[in-house]
């Protein structure tokens, strides 16, 4: 890593190197202004010009007196030249140094007597195609969208939005209350005609007995925590081992001992499976993932259908008894998964044909990720729309929809606060390490060069060993311009 130290030395060479050039350039433009500006010496120049090829044509007609004098002419010319050399040298300043501090020294000494600024953007001393790089390298433009990006963002997010319209809907008809007329699902109401052969839900039911089934009810299912899809693989699991059952009903946890045996950790955990395999293909299956931690949240003031109110813990045993359950999730998750297919095809056909190579892990991309939860935010905010033309119908809520976002939106949150900063900065040591080696390198290949009597023209990069001019016999460079 270089230091805040070179960093600032570096600045001011480049302060003093970019006046210089800017100097040498200054003349250069003069002298060419005065060749096109000045008719006669043009004329004088071209006029010579055909004389010298007359001559050359001619030249085997001359007797050797006169080539003499064309011999003559010519050191006549190199004198001239050799003058007007002599009075360019008088008009030029040179920075002599004999190592880097005194070389840092010497371009400081020249900035203040030059009234120039050692600290000015190093944005001015860029060409445009130099910012052009820099764009192009930079860690905003790594994960810059384009237009084909907006395009598919757009369309998964509007795919998911018609699925969950005109496929998801809500899990069944209803037939009365305020929400009468409006129609169910046809996948749903498919999924949920779905049933296992009589003889396997028997050999189920039989082998995969546990405590927390008979707490009774109609609701036992969702007032639970081991009918969970996803919890019940640990509190069903340890209910089972401790042969006790698990309640959850109006924000209260109630633990239930049962006369059941408990069992080891394998059995309960082949006992758990099966059961909730069991309960899948009934009537009224199995709650959606976490429905259990909805059933504790006995929060909320919702007018229901009857005029009566409702906490959350209500509504989520309301929306189960009306068929929202695992089936109609399952049916839910074809927005989501409609959004994944086409961005995440679309991701990796475009990681193929720029060449890079394919990140199967799209999710800590930030640029994915992005597009990923853009494509969410739109189909939610689509079924926000829903629930409203639907007259606030729960059972119009898009569960799945909305765990995708939050599955990318709480990343992202983290991304923005904490790790975006950190990521830029390891952008820019990736460039920066090599390049500023490079960078001081081709500075030391430019001071020796501009020693040379010719003054050869080169580009920051491009430097080879076979441009660097000669340097003085001590080791010291000298850098110079005309005034």
């Amino acid at each position: 890593m270089i230091s805040e130290k070179e960093l600032l030395e570096i600045q001011v060479l480049f302060v003093t190197q970019n006046d210089l050039l800017s100097k040498m350039k200054s003349k250069l433009d003069e002298i060419e202004d005065a060749f096109e500006s000045n008719d006669d010496t043009a004329m004088k120049i071209i006029h010579t010009q055909e004389m010298m090829d007359i001559i050359l044509k001619e030249i085997h007609l001359l007797s050797s007196d006169e080539l003499s004098i064309i011999d003559h002419i010519d050191e006549e010319i190199i004198s001239i030249y050799k003058f007007k050399k002599a009075l360019i040298n008088e008009d030029l300043i040179k920075l002599e140094f004999n190592n880097w501090n005194d070389f840092v020294q010497e371009c400081f000494i020249y900035n203040v007597s030059n009234e120039l600024d050692s600290f000015m953007p190093y944005e001015t001393f860029l060409s445009a195609n130099d910012l052009d790089v820099l764009k192009r390298e930079s860690y905003k433009n790594l994960y810059k969208w384009d237009k084909w990006d907006y395009l598919f963002v757009g369309l998964a997010g509007l795919v998911g939005a018609l699925i969950d319209v005109f496929i998801v809907v809500i899990p069944k008809n209803m037939n009365s209350g305020v929400y009468k007329g409006q129609i169910g699902s046809s996948l749903t109401k498919r999924l949920q005609s779905l049933e296992f052969p009589e003889w396997i839900q028997k050999w189920l039911e039989e082998i995969a007995k546990v405590p927390y089934d008979r707490t009774g009810g109609s609701s036992h299912r969702s007032d639970t925590v081991g009918h969970d899809p996803l919890l019940g693989f640990i509190f069903g699991v340890l209910d089972i081992i401790r042969g006790t059952s698990t309640k959850v009903k109006g924000g209260n946890i109630e633990i239930i001992k049962d006369v059941t045996e408990g069992k080891g950790i394998v059995e309960a955990i082949i006992i758990q499976f099966l059961h909730l395999l069991s309960d899948v293909a009934t009537k009224r299956g199995l709650p959606v993932p976490f429905a259990s931690v909805f059933r504790l949240l006995d929060v909320g003031h919702f007018e229901r259908a009857n005029g009566k109110t409702a906490t959350i813990s209500d509504l989520m045993g309301w929306m189960y008894h009306n068929g929202y359950d695992l089936r109609h999730f399952a049916a839910m998750s074809t927005t989501p998964a409609a959004i994944e297919i086409i961005l995440r095809t679309y991701i990796m056909i475009r990681s193929y044909s720029d060449g890079n190579d394919t990140e199967f892990f799209l999710g800590k991309n930030p640029k994915y990720r992005s597009m990923l939860l853009s494509s969410h935010s739109i189909a939610s905010a689509a079924n926000v729309g829903k629930v409203y033309l639907r007259q606030g119908n729960p059972l119009a809520i898009n569960y799945a929809e909305w765990m995708a976002l939050v599955r990318y939106l709480a990343p992202s949150v983290k991304y923005w606060v904490f790790d975006k900063t950190e990521l830029k900065l390891k952008h820019m040591e990736l460039i920066t390490n090599k390049e500023w080696d490079n960078l001081i390198q081709n500075g030391s290949l430019i001071l020796e060069n501009y020693y040379s009597e010719d003054l050869a023209t080169f580009n920051l990069g491009e430097v080879t060993e076979t441009d660097m001019g000669n340097r003085h016999g001590d080791g010291s460079f000298v850098l110079t311009t005309s005034l």
